[in-house]
């Protein structure tokens, strides 16, 4: 709570901001009535390994008029991982502000005691159904199944067993009532189907289980909520194709960024890599200590290295029923954005199972009406690049500690540096390829992301 309103917190990528995401913020204060509303958000790269399509000043200053009050970053290393880490990450970042007291997300069945059940079976490792579950994953792995499929189908045979009707077996006590939904009457027929259709787990019912799991992880540091997707309107996905087809749309873009536009840079990266094994071929491959790169994809890369590849030509011809488009794609675009496994496990292990804070949150924007919450956020904010790269310097040239804000910043060093020189390495990459034909007089972001002011807007 924050002058006794609700603080609600979302986890996000807005690429771009569209009507749902209008629907789902709308949708939060016909429950919550006047609350604020803090959303989480990827930077420059998102979760399916490619550049955002607009920058995140854009893309913040479309979600600050479209009904958020604040919108903080995501570290790259996080909003570029899996499923299981971009949730993490976004509920790290949530709870560090130490102000958010729910997290709420849409799910395209908006059932959130199924959603929970799957977290706790996913959870309890020595049930069981978890046993079953990982059982049936693998099964349907080596029947040909996509991992995504394959768990789909796990979750579904564990919690209705081979019915799929069964879910009177599952929360009996609830299934046999009427229920309000969403200021929506539902029987118990309806309810049945909204619980199948949350059991087949569909893409944002996955990234809520995995928000359900990361709260738990992290100390059950919120209350957990959940809005049912309206299916009405045009997906994120959908806009994007548009866009880059030059189909006509009801609001006009203009440059934009898009996965080929890494082609050379990866192309230099890999070849880079290639000859530093050559030269020590007895050392563990370089490849390898790349975020998601697997010995699979580190030998079908040195295949590749002296073909002129584009950045998605290489991932189709690596694609696999054992490795997603999605998998590689965040693969090559760690070697791109030089995120490694290490430092991957240190912040994970720093950050995604105690109550420790991020060492700071990056604000990208806020309404005027909502500027008082800077000054009630536990870490650090940093809404200046350089003023922050400025402190980092100065605490580890100081011997001696004197203000609490300097020993603050002096225990958390060492991760603050590998978050914040990843993202600004990943914002000046974006900025190159962003900034190529744009028209700059027309841009929010000035390019030098360390110049970057977080942008206000009225409201």
């Amino acid at each position: 709570m924050f002058n006794e309103k609700n603080v609600i917190g979302i986890v996000t990528e807005f690429n771009p901001f569209h009507e749902g995401h209008r629907y789902l913020v709308n949708s939060i204060r016909l429950r919550y009535g006047d609350c604020y509303i803090v959303a989480a958000m990827s930077g420059d790269f998102v979760q399916r390994g490619e550049p955002a399509i607009f920058d995140k000043y854009e893309r913040t200053w479309d979600a600050l008029y479209g009904g958020v009050d604040m919108v903080v970053q995501i570290p790259e290393i996080f909003s570029t991982s899996s499923a299981e880490d971009f949730a993490a990450g976004g509920v790290a970042v949530l709870r560090s502000l130490g102000i958010v007291d729910t997290i709420l997300f849409g799910s395209e069945s908006g059932d959130l005691e199924v959603l929970k059940r799957i977290a706790d079976i996913e959870l309890d490792t020595g049930s069981k159904d978890n046993a079953k579950l990982n059982a049936a994953i693998r099964d349907n792995v080596a029947a040909g199944m996509s991992y995504a499929k394959a768990r789909a189908e796990a979750v579904r045979l564990v919690l209705t067993g081979d019915d799929e009707n069964a879910f009177e077996k599952m929360l009996d006590d609830v299934c046999k009532a009427d229920i309000i939904h969403d200021g929506e009457t539902r029987n118990s027929d309806e309810k049945l189907s909204v619980r199948a259709e949350a059991a087949r787990l569909k893409p944002n019912d996955i990234l809520g289980v995995e928000y359900i799991k990361a709260v738990k992880r992290q100390g059950d540091c919120f209350r957990v909520d959940c809005i049912r997707r309206n299916m009405q309107y045009e997906s994120a996905h959908s806009i994007r194709d548009a866009i880059r087809a030059g189909e006509e749309t009801e609001r006009e873009y203009g440059s934009y960024a898009e996965p080929d536009m890494l082609s050379e840079m990866l192309g230099y990266r890999l070849i880079q890599l290639y000859y530093v094994d050559q030269m020590d071929p007895e050392q563990p491959s370089s490849f390898m200590e790349y975020l998601d790169v697997s010995r699979e994809i580190a030998d079908a890369l040195k295949k590749q290295v002296h073909d002129r590849l584009t950045f998605s030509e290489r991932i189709r011809e690596i694609k696999s029923k054992n490795y997603t488009y999605t998998r590689i794609s965040r693969a090559l675009l760690h070697i791109v954005l030089d995120i490694h496994k290490k430092d991957s496990r240190v912040l994970r292990g720093r950050f995604f199972g105690s109550a420790d804070v991020m060492p700071y949150v990056r604000v990208l924007g806020v309404k005027k009406s909502a500027r008082d919450i800077l000054g009630v956020i536990k870490t650090s904010v940093v809404t200046s690049p350089a003023k922050y790269k400025k402190q980092l310097e100065a605490v580890r040239r100081k011997e001696t500690i004197e203000t609490p804000e300097e020993l603050i910043l002096s225990i958390n060093a060492s991760h603050a540096e590998i978050m914040f020189n990843q993202d600004m390495y990943a914002a000046d990459i974006y900025n190159q390829l962003y900034s190529h034909g744009k028209d700059e007089t027309s841009s929010i972001s000035c390019g030098n992301e360390f110049a970057q002011k977080f942008i206000v807007v009225d409201g």
